[in-house]
């Protein structure tokens, strides 16, 4: 096997690895669709994306907390209600759910395809 070989089955395996990954690390949580989100009255939605993604366009009404504050600013949000998460992609949120998990938050929802997927719903 030459070493063009080698580097493309490497660049492979490490590919498969990290969607492997991204599909556990989704195991457990709640997924939900831009069209089921129209449905959803009453819930809270957090955006997780950078200040620059944010300020280019989010969902009407979303609360923003860059995922790296999450841990130090997640305590305003009530427990109470069922809280949808998201960024651009669906991947971030992930992050910023098991990190609400772990402060006790319990209904939570990961947006499914993120910001990109609802502005496609709703250009």
């Amino acid at each position: 096997m030459d070493s063009l070989s080698i580097a493309l089955l490497i660049v492979l395996g490490l590919y498969l690895l990290f969607k492997g990954i991204g599909f556990l690390s989704r195991l457990g949580i709640k997924q939900i669709s831009s069209k089921e989100l129209d449905q959803h009255k009453g819930v809270t939605l957090l955006d997780v994306r950078t200040d620059k993604e944010y300020k280019q366009g989010h969902i009407p009404g979303a609360i923003h907390i860059p995922l790296h504050e999450v841990g130090s600013r997640a305590k305003k949000i009530r427990k109470d209600k069922g809280i949808v998460v998201y960024c651009q992609s669906g991947n971030r949120s992930i992050w910023a759910i098991k990190r609400l998990m772990g402060m006790g938050f319990t209904n939570l929802y990961n947006l499914k395809d993120g910001y990109r997927g609802w502005k496609h719903h709703h250009p």
